[in-house]
């Protein structure tokens, strides 16, 4: 009979069994021939034909291996599994070798087997987990026990996603390129934690997140994706699959997925769509598990020119000719997700040539850039910002990025490189341009320093455009247009589109305040000037405020008031002089326009004084100043965003769940709803008559479950199970199915869709509430978890 490698591999393993039996005397050789005949007759291995002919107990044979190779005998009934450690070993394999992973030792993998002589199974496990295998020994009927309730998660996600398109457009890179072509036959497979785990990198990616969110609850775990700075839910995974998606990200991230108690941190790289996508991931441990966060890093969408970031032509123009300095110090100032890094890299994108050296220190490397050096901070190896510095200056740089100055150190060093010859280029974590100088002398750089070596500061903001796809007129609120100063009365909003996840935007852009330095700036900060008068000179040489430019982004139709209030700090009005209605500085005391008084102090004692007061308070019955005038014109109040919201339930937790009743009958519909939500366990309910209609508000409120007629014009049921099982987001939403045939066929097409349940109407309402409680409890563990949570 010619072997193929999988009944070659089975029947060595089988030989070496038999002959270590033999020599074991527990097994003679006329009893170990009739075996093999049994193996090659009836397709068994030899531990099953042994047991199935009464010659030896699966029990026996353990018990025998154990004792002649040394190796633990388990009572796999007794023994605690690690699902995190079982997703390292893929189900067919599993079962084909009738082995199951146990737990993770350090560097090596306890994997109980019925047979530890397939040592072709020992190596592949081997090699696709990078672990040293410790076999131990179990009888092959618990082996298989083990198997069918570690694994099973995998059939019924295999099921979920059997009608999401394909994920082959993303493939985990492998830093070494060593890729064996086994393990890539094999994840090609396509195990349903790998696929589903990659379904939401491709997801995310095609959404253009910049992360990506995954957090546990007591219910299930929430997938959420940052999209245009903001969060989103796309996914609701369910309790029983969170270990293996958690251990699945930890894996390909190389983290270390038997550490659960602490903070881990590492990272990945993907080939999509032809382009390198890198990921930072994190791993927290939080009350219900371990959270993972992936950043994600696409150069292909990353990297933007100066021309495109958002700049005005007049900031445009101040910061080309400040990157035009042979050297000097140039900032970008923000607070986290402002957009800083794309700046800094833009301009590094604009004075890139070979004829000069760029050298970046980054903390991590965000984008990699062909032509230029960069380094990667490492502080456990003593690879800090300010000794990697101190390094770069000795190797010749024209250029130098620093991610961020943090601290005394790191920033004497950059103003000592910024005097030398070398343009500087970094990061702070101020407001805007002018607290940023107040920031540096915190830190220690000397005013005159300063003064000579700072070039320019740009500040920033977000904020999301207005899509353009969907994009109408809007009148702007009244209050809003009064506290932003707008000019015009109307702009546009986003109604809401698929291109734009209806969210009404779509993209971001830059809000910028450019800060050019001059000489008369320079003398201001010599005289160690407060923030005031160097603002008032920047805004007099034509600097536009943040404020400012994010009211020309409204104007421009760019964005909308309500998102700039989201991102820009705008407190109040300027204040403005209510004589001339220039604008000016509240601490002045006369405008410099018009001379009018602002302030009245006492002519004795120089208190201020109210200019209502008839004598001053302080230093006795002496006269206040005879001209009083009011103060700048008062500040109109920014209104607030929106009321407050309701106190939600944490997250990943189902207080209510939320059941979609989908039939075109109106009565069936109440009664379905009236039975649901009078049960025991409280139940809210939302309706939709046709397919169509179920589809949007699918979309738009994700329930926790769908109850769907099969019959419906239009859209049958069936067609409608169909195209939710086809979306990653909606694919894993639970599923009863009415109808009115009973018969196999019907039951068969409705499986086959992907339905979860399946009821026949007419039916008893006890059942329809038992089922419906059943399935959430099955799916999110609602009920258990909603009662401790009660309790807590």
């Amino acid at each position: 009979m010619s072997l193929t490698p999988k009944t070659k591999r089975r029947a060595e393993a089988d030989q070496r069994l038999l002959s270590f039996l033999v020599r074991a005397k527990k097994l003679d050789a006329a009893k170990a021939q009739e075996v093999e005949r049994l193996v090659d007759s009836e397709d068994l291995s030899a531990i099953q034909a042994m047991a199935a002919r009464g010659i030896l107990s699966e029990e026996e044979i353990a018990s025998a291996i154990g004792v002649g190779l040394r190796v633990p005998l388990l009572n796999l009934n007794s023994v605690p599994f690690d699902d995190q450690v079982t997703v390292l070993v893929k189900g067919d394999l599993a079962a084909r070798a009738a082995i199951v992973p146990i737990r993770k030792d350090g560097q090596f993998l306890i994997l109980a087997m019925s047979n530890p002589f397939d040592q072709e199974a020992i190596r592949t496990v081997e090699f696709t987990t990078d672990l040293k295998v410790r076999p131990a020994v179990a009888p092959r009927s618990q082996v298989v026990a083990a198997i069918e309730e570690s694994y099973k998660l995998d059939r019924s996600l295999r099921s979920l996603l059997a009608d999401i398109p394909d994920t082959s457009g993303i493939e985990l890179v492998r830093e070494n390129g060593d890729v064996d072509l086994r393990t890539l036959a094999s994840e090609a497979e396509g195990a349903p934690i790998i696929k589903m785990v990659n379904l939401i990198l491709v997801d995310a990616l095609a959404a253009d997140a910049s992360d990506i969110h995954v957090e546990p609850g007591p219910n299930f775990v929430q997938v959420r994706y940052r999209i245009n700075g903001v969060l989103e839910d796309v996914l609701q995974v369910p309790k029983w699959a969170q270990n293996p998606v958690v251990a699945r990200l930890k894996v390909m991230a190389k983290l270390d997925i038997t550490e659960r108690r602490v903070p881990q941190d590492g990272h990945l790289r993907v080939r999509y769509e032809q382009n390198l996508v890198d990921f930072r991931v994190s791993s927290l441990p939080t009350h219900d598990g371990e959270k993972i966060v992936m950043r994600i890093l696409n150069a292909a969408t990353g990297l933007r020119r100066m021309d495109r970031i958002g700049l005005s032509e007049r900031d445009l123009g101040t910061l080309r000719s400040a990157i035009a300095a042979p050297e000097g110090m140039i900032l970008v100032t923000g607070p986290t997700g402002s957009g800083k890094t794309t700046t800094l890299y833009s301009i590094i994108q604009e004075l890139l040539s070979p004829e000069i050296n760029i050298v970046t220190i980054e903390n991590p490397i965000e984008y990699q850039i062909k032509g230029i050096s960069q380094v990667e901070v490492n502080e456990k190896q003593g690879l800090t910002f300010a000794s990697a510095l101190r390094s770069i200056l000795r190797q010749d740089p024209d250029v130098i990025l620093i991610g961020e100055i943090r601290d005394r150190e790191t920033a004497e060093i950059a103003f000592q490189a910024a005097q030398t010859g070398h343009l500087v280029l970094s990061t702070l974590h101020t407001n805007d341009t002018v607290a940023t100088i107040t920031r540096l002398l915190e830190l220690g750089i000397e005013h005159h320093v300063l003064a000579s070596s700072l070039v320019a500061v740009a500040a920033q903001r977000l904020v999301r455009a207005v899509c353009a796809r969907c994009r109408e007129p809007e009148p702007f609120p009244a209050e809003l247009s009064q506290a932003l100063g707008l000019a015009k009365s109307a702009g546009v909003r986003g109604k809401g589109c698929p291109a734009c996840r209806n969210t009404g935007f779509a993209g971001r852009t830059g809000i910028y305040e450019v800060l050019r330095m001059s000489p008369a700036l320079q003398k201001l900060i010599e005289a160690k000037n407060s923030e005031s008068p160097i603002r008032t000179l920047a805004q007099q040489e034509g600097m536009t405020l943040l404020r400012q430019g994010a009211v020309a982004k409204i104007e421009s139709e760019i964005t909308t008031p309500e998102e700039v209030l989201r991102v820009v700090q705008v407190e109040s009005r300027e204040p403005r002089c209510p004589q001339c209605a220039h604008v000016i500085e509240p601490s002045f005391a006369v405008c410099p326009y018009c001379l009018y008084q602002l302030q009245v102090h006492c002519p004795s004692c120089g208190a201020p004084l109210k200019k209502e007061w008839k004598s001053c308070p302080y230093c006795g019955p002496a006269k206040a100043a005879a001209a009083p005038a009011p103060s700048a014109s008062p500040a109109a109040p920014v209104p607030a965003m929106a009321a407050v919201r309701p106190e939600a339930p944490p997250l990943g937790a189902i207080e209510t769940p939320m059941v979609l009743i989908v039939d075109d009958n109106d009565e069936l519909r109440k009664i379905v709803r009236l039975t649901l939500e009078r049960g025991a366990r409280r139940v809210a309910c939302d309706e939709a008559a046709n397919g169509f209609e179920a589809l949007g508000k699918v979309e738009a409120r994700k329930p926790h479950l769908i109850i769907l007629d099969v019959m419906m014009p239009g859209m049958d049921g069936v067609e409608v199970c169909k195209r939710l099982r086809a979306k990653l987001s909606t694919a894993l939403i639970p599923v009863i199915m009415l109808t009115a045939r009973a018969d196999p066929e019907s039951k068969e097409l409705g499986f086959l869709a992907g339905t979860d349940d399946y009821l026949t109407k007419p039916f008893e309402r006890q059942e329809l509430v038992a089922r419906v409680h059943r399935l959430l409890e099955r799916t999110y563990g609602w009920g258990r978890s909603t009662e401790a949570l009660a309790s807590a």
